[in-house]
């Protein structure tokens, strides 16, 4: 025989019911730490990407329309000038630099996100048009 339990006005559960209750609000609970864990790692990482991209591709931008004239891009080191040698050295700290700097603030960004409580709502889709009321 199970007890009866008045929770409030008009509510009567059976303490099995009260446990369930409590057991299905702890798991709600969990699940919904667990979607957004999940969700700031997803955002961290979609950001860690379109971060980098942001400054691999402007390197290579650059590399594409200066690196040949200025330090004999793709061309192997006997067929570069002493000029072209000398800037490709150059070149070659300023890439690294830039790339030091935009990982670092790729993880800083990181970082800030974990500050943050992150929770994916979906994609959203709306087909509906405008209506005026009627």
């Amino acid at each position: 025989m199970s007890k009866i339990l008045v929770i409030g006005k008009g509510i009567v559960m059976s303490m099995k019911e009260e446990e369930l209750a409590v057991l299905r609000r702890t798991q709600k609970e969990a699940q919904k730490g667990r979607i957004s864990k999940d969700s700031q790692e997803r955002l961290k990482k979609i950001s860690h990407k379109k971060f980098r991209t942001c400054f691999i591709s402007a390197l290579a931008e650059f590399e594409n329309t200066f690196g040949f004239d200025l330090w004999g891009h793709s061309l192997p080191e006997d067929q570069i000038t002493t000029e072209q040698k000398a800037n490709r050295i150059l070149w070659d700290q300023v890439r690294k630099n830039i790339l030091d700097k935009g990982n670092a603030q790729s993880r800083a960004l990181g970082m800030e996100i974990d500050l943050h409580r992150v929770e994916f709502e979906g994609y959203r889709m709306d087909f509906g048009g405008k209506t005026d009321g009627n």
